[in-house]
C-alpha cells in the first residue's frame, strides 16, 4: 500500500491509534497526516481539516484513517474519501450511546443526549468502509444495535507497544508482593472491587496493592480506603507513560478491570495486553471478550465481574504459588507478542484497508 491519511482530532499518543501507526511506520507504509486538536469544536475543527487536506498529495495514500472517538468527524472524512477514490476506515473504539448512558452514566437513556449520542454513533458507522472493533463483542454490539445490516466490521484488538513494553525479571521482593493497578478510574474498570479485595486481605502481610491513576471513581475510592483504614493500600497519582514500564516490572501481580457494567464485558484495555508483554500474571474480570482473546487458566486469571471475594482468592494464590504465577506469566507473554504488538497488528490493519479497496 502507498500509504495511509490519518484524519481527524488526533490524541496524539494514545494507546490505540499509537500502536496501529507504530506498526505502519515498522512496515515502512507512510502516514499522511490531516489532524487538528481533538478540542476544537465541530466547525473550527472542520475548517482546520480542509485547509491541510488540501495541502495533501492524494495519490500518496489509498485509505483515510480516522481513529478512535472521532465519530463527529466521519461525514468530512466520508466525503473526501470518496471525493478521492479510497476507502475509509473508522477505529471508534467506544460506542457514545454505551458509554454515556450504560457505563459513566452521566446521560438518562430517555434523554435527548442519549439519542444524539446514539445517533452519532449510527452515523459514523454506516459511513465507513470499514469499522473496527477492539473485541468481538463490541463487533456484536456494533452490528446489532447500531450499524446497518450491510456494514463490514472487523476486530483489530487494541494490543500493545513491545518497544515500550519489554519483558521484565520477576521482582526480588524483599517485604510484601505488590499487586498493581493502573488506569483512568472509569466505572467499567471496578476499583471499587480492587479495595474491597484489598480489605478482605488486610490481615495478609504477604500482600500490598498498589492504586496509579485518577478519573471519576478515585474519590469514592479514596473515601472507602480513608474509611476501612486500609494501611494495605497506597494510592499514587496519574504518571508519565515513560514511569509505568519501571513501576509493572516492580509488581508481582497486575490487575486489570472488575466492573459490572454492560461495556465491561465487551472490553479488554491496553494495560492487560501491556502487562502480559512485561511478563507479569494479570488477574481481570471473567467475559465473553477476555475468553474470545485468551486462554482463561493458561493466559490470563479470571474472576467473575464484581466480586470481590474471588479477586481476594486469585491474589492470594498467585502470591502463595510462584510457579502457576510464572507460567502464566510466560505464557501470556509469548501470546501478546505474537499476536498483540504493533507489527502483526498493522498487518492486520492493512488486510482490512485492501478488503475495503477490493470491494
Amino acid at each position: 500500500m502507498r500509504g495511509v491519511c490519518l484524519f481527524g482530532g488526533h490524541h496524539a499518543g494514545y494507546p490505540r491509534s499509537a500502536v496501529i501507526l507504530n506498526g505502519l511506520a515498522r512496515l515502512g507504509v507512510p502516514v499522511a497526516s490531516c489532524v487538528a486538536s481533538p478540542r476544537a469544536k465541530v466547525l473550527r475543527r472542520y475548517t482546520t481539516l480542509l485547509r491541510r487536506w488540501r495541502r495533501l498529495d492524494v495519490r500518496s495514500f489509498e485509505a483515510i484513517y480516522v481513529p478512535e472517538f472521532r465519530h463527529k468527524d466521519m461525514l468530512l472524512a466520508h466525503l473526501l474519501a470518496r471525493r478521492a477514490g479510497i476507502p475509509c476506515i473508522f477505529d471508534p473504539l467506544v460506542s457514545r450511546f454505551d458509554t454515556r448512558v450504560h457505563d459513566r452514566g452521566d446521560v438518562d437513556a430517555r434523554g435527548l443526549q442519549a439519542a444524539h449520542n446514539k445517533n452519532l454513533d449510527r452515523m459514523s458507522l454506516a459511513l465507513a468502509d470499514v469499522v473496527l472493533a477492539d473485541t468481538r463483542a463490541h463487533a456484536d454490539l456494533y452490528m446489532t444495535e447500531l450499524a446497518p445490516p450491510d456494514t463490514r466490521v472487523r476486530v483489530l484488538e487494541v494490543g500493545y507497544d513491545d518497544a515500550v513494553f519489554q519483558p521484565a525479571p520477576p521482582p526480588r521482593n524483599q517485604g510484601a508482593a505488590t499487586i498493581l493497578f493502573y488506569g483512568s478510574f472509569l466505572p467499567l474498570h471496578g476499583v471499587e472491587v480492587v479495595v474491597q479485595a484489598a480489605a478482605r486481605l488486610r490481615d495478609d502481610a504477604r500482600i500490598r496493592f498498589e492504586l496509579v491513576g485518577g478519573g471519576q471513581t478515585r474519590a469514592e475510592v479514596e473515601r472507602f480506603v480513608r474509611d476501612h483504614r486500609l494501611a494495605n493500600v497506597s494510592m499514587t497519582a496519574r504518571i508519565p507513560l515513560a514511569e509505568l514500564p519501571a513501576r509493572i516490572a516492580s509488581a508481582t501481580v497486575c490487575l486489570g478491570i472488575f466492573g459490572t457494567t454492560p461495556k465491561a464485558m465487551r472490553v479488554i484495555p491496553n494495560k492487560v495486553y501491556q502487562c502480559m508483554g512485561m511478563e507479569r500474571a494479570v488477574i481481570s474480570m471473567d467475559s465473553p471478550a477476555l475468553r474470545d482473546t485468551f486462554r482463561v487458566d493458561e493466559e490470563i486469571v479470571a474472576v467473575p465481574s464484581g466480586d470481590a471475594e474471588s479477586l481476594a482468592r486469585a491474589v492470594q494464590d498467585l502470591v502463595a504459588n510462584s510457579e502457576r504465577r510464572e507460567s502464566l506469566a510466560r505464557a501470556g507473554a509469548v501470546r501478546v507478542a505474537r499476536d498483540f504488538t504493533p507489527l502483526p497488528l498493522a498487518r492486520r490493519f492493512l488486510s482490512y484497508c485492501e478488503e475495503a479497496r477490493s470491494a
